[in-house]
């Protein structure tokens, strides 16, 4: 699907910003640790992150691959990336469930909201893995808007299912980036094969539940029985 002029203008004119935003940033004494908290966008290759060197209306993912964003601070080019454990937030374990018809494709989107540091007194939500089934052509964008709800300024994503607030790329004086973060966990949509290992579960956890009333009326039926002959064996006696 192609770009308007005007839309992939303001894309690389926005990307070529935020480059010169943070080679400032590097370039001056006075501000070397000065960074900007904003989405950071990634396209997963092999096992690594790569920060997309264009925004995402100009970027075309393919079917299988695997989209990143990560809402924080961040003071060099290449940004901060999603925490994911990336032996378990995969393609698979987002889209294997859905389907592309013809003329389709499916991307994985991995969403990580970032920690309370940047959360400037909010309460950042759970990270998630969405599968976006969009059509072929559909851009970097698109894919995102197919499965989260997205604020735009200026050509920048500012905001995913309304966090932050407000704000879109806000300086950060003095900049405190964390670095070697450990993974945290992400929601992930629920597999077919981990929907039938819980159904498995509730079935035998409900015929266990039927199962003791049962063995509990055959005791009682056992002890009146029992009671019974013991009082039909006294009348013989007497």
């Amino acid at each position: 699907m192609a770009n308007s002029p005007l839309r992939r203008t303001v894309g690389v004119l926005s990307s070529l910003l935020l480059a010169t935003l943070f080679v400032s940033g590097f370039a001056g004494t006075a501000h070397a640790k000065d960074g900007y908290r904003y989405w950071n966008y990634f396209h997963l290759t092999g096992n690594t992150w790569e920060f997309s060197q264009v925004g995402a209306g100009d970027y075309d993912p393919q079917d299988g691959d695997v989209e990143g964003y990560r809402f924080g601070t961040s003071t060099a080019s290449q940004g901060i990336t999603p925490r994911a454990d990336l032996d378990e937030v995969t393609f698979d374990a987002i889209c294997a469930d859905e389907e592309a018809a013809a003329g389709e494709k499916r991307i994985a989107v991995v969403l990580d909201y970032g920690n309370e540091a940047d959360a400037e007194g909010a309460t950042p939500p759970a990270p998630v893995g969405e599968c976006a089934v969009v059509d072929a052509e559909a851009d970097g964008q698109q894919v995102l808007q197919a499965v989260i709800d997205v604020r735009v300024e200026g050509g920048m994503t500012c905001a995913l299912a309304g966090y932050p607030a407000s704000g879109c790329g806000a300086p950060v004086k003095d900049a405190q980036v964390a670095a070697n973060e450990e993974p945290v966990a992400f929601d992930l949509p629920a597999t077919d094969a981990a929907s039938a290992s819980d159904d498995a579960a509730a079935s035998t956890e409900e015929d266990s539940d039927l199962l003791w009333p049962l063995v509990g009326v055959g005791l009682v039926v056992v002890l009146i029985a029992s009671a019974a002959l013991a009082m039909n064996r006294r009348k013989k006696s007497v």
